[in-house]
């Protein structure tokens, strides 16, 4: 039923009885994305545009306060108005960020700007007990991340987008024809001038539009609009352009007051950290790097990024280290907006359950070693002192020992090993910064008593290209109580240095 259109896109075809698709409208988005940030219930809230009233939350509506009136009008009616400009960029970006939240329920999730979601449902309809238990998980799950949402069920994209933006709260089984010719003209997302035009023609529901002959109607209003007829009641297929499975997070908290004490953030923090974890949870994912933004209109903005030592999901470390990063913050007086973005992502491990729990207590017994806590020691180490305080060693492709090792990333997984591990000469664990000359006896070196020589030598030349060469011969020796040396024999001073020990 799906098939590729591209690297970031998938399309599938519904053919009439065959599908069901579940719309999601946001109705008050423009409103919810600046007060879901938790405003007081009796808050009166306004998005406008060129000074008029375009949406409005409820508090604003009991006010008295009327979608097309101006600000003037709304603010002698209620003097606690909070008013935004619209924002139709963050609104999208919020239709994108629920987009990715609803790939938890099917893979299947379209963007219908400017305030929908539609989802292909039919193959998801088992895993979540039937249709009702699933719209009820997301109106459960939807106020916890401040937002309302109207849904619309239908055996076509189209008549679900017009039941769920159509009605209070609508919902029709896929076979249920009658529900669609009973909603109303308006309902269509088709121009405003043919809506009004059939109006004039007392055509007032869709039942009465169907009964009108295909033909004339595409005549009269264009091909276009009997194309979206027939895909609507699903007589044309009516690919649908799915969102990227690649995953990405971007959350943001507008506050209706100025925060002016950081330590005040932390509330808004926990409440973005759980969307995320609910979001890597859901898709069984993990981050080691994630970045908050810490906004005002009247100031720079601030962002500080948290690094983890390996890949988590983990809301108490999360909420641990941010609120280290907020503790260093003095440069920010006053914050109206908070944002939190993770882009990179990595599968969580899946860990199987102890069929016999007490073999699990045993092996925890002799086993003490959790690395997880070293782990949240080292994020602790780095939230702290900084993420360039803390690294990992690796070899290095070079035959130098000087230059044989490197310091890396701690997550960084691109390690150099030898083609041939096994045969490759081995290399002390501590390396002096310089050479040490030896003294020696019967031309062998000393230290403390005569080294026995147990390996090499291994000859390494360096230094050749920019007449610098040098000639060593490596041995390992090991000294009478047992300890092994890296000495090695210098050709041009015939000297016994001492390079390394071996633990």
């Amino acid at each position: 039923m799906a098939g590729p259109m591209g690297s970031n896109s998938t399309e599938v075809v519904s053919k009439k009885g065959t599908g069901l698709w579940l719309c999601l409208y946001f109705k008050q988005l423009p409103v919810e994305i600046f007060s879901r940030g938790g405003p007081a219930a009796g808050t009166p809230v306004v998005v406008t545009t060129r000074q008029r009233i375009l949406y409005s939350n409820q508090a604003a509506k009991d006010a008295g306060i009327r979608i097309g009136s101006s600000t003037d009008t709304a603010y002698t009616l209620s003097s606690e108005i909070v008013s935004f400009e619209r924002n139709e960029e963050k609104e999208f970006s919020a239709l994108s960020h629920l987009a990715q939240w609803a790939y938890q329920f099917t893979p299947g999730v379209s963007i219908k700007a400017p305030h929908s979601l539609v989802l292909d449902i039919k193959g998801c309809l088992k895993l979540f007990a039937g249709l009702e238990n699933l719209k009820s998980q997301m109106r459960e799950k939807l106020p916890e991340l401040g937002y309302t949402a109207n849904i619309g069920v239908y055996s076509t994209p189209l008549a679900a987008l017009c039941f769920a933006e159509g009605l209070a709260e609508g919902s029709a089984e896929a076979d249920s024809s009658k529900a669609l010719q009973s909603l109303p003209i308006t309902c269509l997302r088709a121009d405003e001038k043919i809506i009004e035009s059939l109006g004039q023609l007392g055509i007032r529901d869709i039942g009465g539009l169907l009964e009108l002959p295909m033909d004339g109607l595409s005549r009269r209003y264009g091909v276009f609009f009997a194309d979206y007829l027939q895909r609507l009641i699903g007589e044309k297929p009516d690919p649908q352009k799915f969102i990227s499975e690649i995953p990405r997070f971007f959350s943001d908290i507008t506050f209706l007051s100025d925060v002016t004490n950081i330590q005040s953030l932390m509330f808004p923090v926990k409440r973005l950290l759980s969307e995320l974890c609910h979001f890597l949870l859901a898709r069984q994912l993990c981050i080691n790097q994630m970045t908050f933004k810490l906004s005002h209109r009247s100031h720079e903005p601030k962002s500080f990024s948290i690094y983890l030592a390996n890949p988590e999901n983990d809301e108490g470390m999360f909420l641990a280290l941010t609120q280290l990063q907020l503790d260093k913050i003095t440069d920010m007086p006053e914050v109206d907006n908070l944002c939190l973005i993770a882009n990179t992502f990595y599968p969580a491990d899946s860990v199987s359950g102890d069929l016999f729990h007490s073999m699990h207590l045993r092996e925890q017994a002799h086993n003490k070693t959790d690395p997880g806590h070293a782990s949240r020691l080292l994020n602790m180490f780095r939230a702290r002192l900084g993420p360039q305080t803390c690294f990992g060693l690796s070899l290095a492709n070079d035959h130098r020992p000087e230059k044989a090792w490197k310091s890396v990333r701690l997550n960084q997984k691109n390690y150099w090993f030898p083609d041939n591990e096994k045969e490759a000469n081995p290399r002390p664990l501590y390396l002096l910064n310089v050479p040490q000359e030896l003294k020696t006896t019967d031309h062998l070196p000393y230290i403390g008593g005569q080294l026995e020589l147990i390996r090499g030598p291994e000859r390494i030349d360096f230094g050749w290209w920019d007449g610098n060469d040098s000639a060593r011969d490596y041995y390992i020796g090991r000294h009478q109580c047992g300890a092994l040396y890296w000495v090695f024999f210098e050709a041009s001073s015939s000297n016994w240095y001492l390079h390394g020990i071996f633990s």
